[in-house]
């Protein structure tokens, strides 16, 4: 007579977590990589000289593991050699200190293309308002608007005109 099966159980279904909450539990577990990258000495590598803190004997790595935890080494002039050596346990001699990145320069700044730039945006500009108004005043007097709020709109360009005038030699005088 053939056995009867029994059902599988199910794992219990766990709640999906949603896109956020993914990530704030990824971001949480990272670790902090501005001060660790630094505090970080350089990988080992072939042809450091190493001892033992307990020692006076120096070693010559002779190879790096991939992970960069543990190294092989030989003992100079013999056919000495230790392998998987973890590097918590050397004491690193004339190990080459790592440079800081050099600083880019600064890009040298042309005035001149600059300030042609500079006018020809305030040209650009002015001419597009003065254009604007003419426009405008021409309807407001269609409409029968009263001359002092159409002379409220030459004012208004004639300070624009000043602003740009001022801003572009405040920006030039900063660059000189």
């Amino acid at each position: 007579m053939a056995k009867s099966r029994q059902p599988r159980k199910k794992k219990p279904v766990e709640p999906t977590r949603s896109v956020e909450e993914r990530l704030a539990q990824a971001l949480s577990q990272r670790p902090q990589s501005g001060s660790s990258r630094e505090d970080k000495p350089p990988p080992p590598s072939v042809g450091d000289k190493v001892t033992f803190p307990q020692s006076d004997t120096v070693y010559t790595v002779s190879r790096v593991s991939l992970s960069g935890t543990q190294v092989d080494l030989h003992l100079e002039g013999t056919n000495i050699e230790r392998f998987r050596v973890s590097i918590a346990d050397l004491d690193f001699l004339n190990r080459p200190t790592p440079r800081p990145p050099a600083k880019p320069a600064k890009p040298a700044i042309d005035v001149e293309a600059i300030r042609e730039r500079l006018t020809t945006a305030q040209h650009s500009s002015m001419d597009q308002i003065s254009g604007d108004i003419a426009v405008l005043k021409k309807y407001l007097r269609s409409k029968g608007v009263s001359a002092s709020a159409i002379n409220a709109l030459d004012d208004l360009c004639e300070e624009t005109e000043k602003r740009w005038a001022d801003v572009v030699e405040q920006i030039i005088d900063s660059l000189d």
